[in-house]
C-alpha cells in the first residue's frame, strides 16, 4: 500500500512540475502579432518593421491616431505578404546562399563608397537590419524569376501585333544634340562669347570656362527633347540652326551659350528597330498581371491569424 501511495505521490509532483514548468513557457514565449500557415510573425519583427517605416511619413500623418492605426495595419499586411512569399520559397527549395548575399552587399557598398556606414547611422538603421532586409528582398526576387516570370512567354508575333496596335507610342520626337557652356558671372559670360565669336573651338572653351558637369565633355549634353531643359532655353536651343553659337540666355541656373550639333526629325520606327524593347514591354506588363494573379492565390491559401490581443496591448502601452 505504502508502494502504492509513493507512486501516486511522485505521479502528482511530475504532473504538478510539468504544468508549472508549461506556465513559465506561457509566460515567457516570445509574443508575436500573427501566425501564416503556422509561422509567426513576432512583436519585436514588427515593431522593428515600424520603427523603419515612421521617419518617411509626415508627422501630421502620425499625430493622427487613425492614420497612426492605418499605418500600423498596412505594415503588418506587408510583413503577412512577405511572409506567405518566404514560406512559398521554401516550398519550392529556394533560397539565398550566404555567398550570394555577401556578393550583392559588396555590390551595393561599391556604389556608396566609405560613405555608406554613415548612411545607416544617419537613418537610423542597424547593418544586421539592413543585411536582413536585402537578404528578403533577394529572395524575393528568385521566388518571382521561378514560380511566376518563368512561365511567361512573349512571341514576335504578338510584338508586331502589338507593335502595330501602338504604332505612335513608338514615334521618336524631334531631338537635338547640343552642347551648352554655363557661367554665372556675366563678365565671364561676355568673355567665352567674345572668344567664341573670334573662331575659338566651342568645346575647348567649356572646358575651360564652364561650371557644368558635362564641361570635361567639352560642353557635349547628347541628345535631347523637347521640354527636358527650362523653357527659356528650351525655347533658344530648339529654334538654333546646326553649328550656329547661341546668345546668352539667363536661367535659374546660371548664364548659358549653346552650339547644336545636330538635329534629328520626329519619325515612326519601325518593328525590326524596336523588336526588342516592344518584347520587353510586353512581358514587363505580362509579369505585372502575373504576379498580381499569383500573389492573390497565395493569399487565398494561406490560413492568417492577427493576435488581436497582442496589438492591442501594443497600442495601449504607446498611448
Amino acid at each position: 500500500m505504502a508502494a502504492i501511495l509513493n507512486s501516486r505521490y511522485v505521479f502528482f509532483v511530475l504532473a504538478l512540475f510539468f504544468i508549472v514548468a508549461c506556465d513559465k513557457i506561457n509566460i515567457f514565449a516570445k509574443p508575436h502579432v500573427a501566425t501564416v500557415n503556422g509561422s509567426k510573425i513576432y512583436l519585436d519583427e514588427y515593431q522593428i518593421r515600424l520603427k523603419q517605416k515612421m521617419p518617411l511619413l509626415p508627422k501630421d500623418l502620425l499625430l493622427n491616431q487613425t492614420n497612426y492605426k492605418r499605418m500600423e495595419e498596412e505594415v503588418l499586411d506587408g510583413m503577412i505578404t512577405e511572409k506567405i512569399m518566404q514560406l512559398r520559397a521554401k516550398e519550392l527549395g529556394i533560397s539565398v546562399s550566404g555567398g550570394e548575399l555577401d556578393a550583392k552587399i559588396k555590390e551595393i557598398m561599391k556604389d556608396y563608397g566609405e560613405d555608406f556606414t554613415n548612411l545607416l547611422v544617419k537613418a537610423n538603421v542597424s547593418y544586421d537590419e539592413w543585411r536582413d532586409d536585402i537578404k528578403k528582398e533577394m529572395l524575393i526576387k528568385k521566388l518571382v524569376a521561378v514560380d511566376v516570370n518563368a512561365n511567361i512567354r512573349v512571341s514576335e508575333d504578338e510584338a508586331e501585333d502589338y507593335f502595330t496596335a501602338n504604332r505612335t507610342n513608338y514615334k521618336m520626337e524631334s531631338r537635338v544634340r547640343v552642347s551648352q557652356i554655363v557661367v554665372r558671372d556675366p563678365a565671364k559670360a561676355k568673355e567665352a562669347e567674345a572668344r567664341l565669336n573670334a573662331g575659338e573651338n566651342f568645346a575647348e572653351v567649356a572646358t575651360q570656362m564652364s561650371i557644368a558637369p558635362e564641361a570635361i565633355n567639352g560642353g557635349d549634353l547628347g541628345f535631347i527633347t523637347r521640354q527636358i531643359m527650362p523653357e527659356p532655353l528650351d525655347d533658344t536651343i530648339f529654334k538654333l540652326p546646326v553649328n550656329k553659337i547661341s546668345p546668352i540666355v539667363q536661367s535659374p541656373y546660371g548664364l548659358h551659350i549653346f552650339k547644336v550639333l545636330e538635329i534629328q526629325s520626329a519619325k515612326i520606327r519601325n518593328f525590326a528597330d524596336m523588336k526588342e524593347e516592344v518584347i520587353a514591354e510586353i512581358r514587363a506588363q505580362k509579369e505585372n498581371a502575373a504576379f498580381t494573379t499569383w500573389l492573390e492565390a497565395l493569399k487565398m491559401k494561406a490560413v492568417i491569424t492577427k493576435e488581436s490581443r497582442v496589438l492591442r496591448e501594443k497600442i495601449q502601452k504607446r498611448n
